[in-house]
């Protein structure tokens, strides 16, 4: 007689997660998932990158605490802009179109690797961490 498959005991495991889903940028930043770079200054809306995870911003330590108890980006984000920025334009002069364009930037946190890939809106692209998307 053959062998008969047993389901699994899944009773001792740990159901400990968040599942996130946006179906538009405009979406995801009202889900706190995306933060858009005009929210900064309204100059970045020229340029390539026009979001940036919050799980990034925090990780790296451009979410400081606030007067309030809350939460502000700091002032230095726009250097992580700037090395974004720079990434994404290497990356375009040397394999264009070869996503995700994968960096290293300086932080308040360190060194990290980031990745930038294109986002839902055409010619904009969005600023992230490896396992954020």
């Amino acid at each position: 007689m053959p062998d008969v498959a047993q389901p699994a005991d899944r009773t001792g495991m740990k159901k400990d997660f968040t599942i996130y889903f946006s179906s538009t940028d405009k979406r995801a930043v009202r889900d706190g998932i995306l933060f858009p770079l005009t929210a900064v200054d309204a100059v970045y809306g020229a340029g390539p990158i026009s979001h940036v995870t919050t799980n990034l911003l925090e990780r790296l330590g451009y979410l400081v605490p606030n007067a309030f108890g809350g939460r502000m980006i700091s002032p230095q984000v726009s250097e992580l802009f700037s090395a974004a920025l720079g990434i994404f334009k290497k990356a375009e002069q040397t394999e264009p179109g070869d996503y995700p364009y994968v960096g290293e930037v300086e932080s308040p946190t360190g060194t990290h690797t980031v990745y930038i890939s294109p986002n839902r809106t055409s010619g904009k692209h969005t600023l992230y961490l490896p396992g954020d998307c």
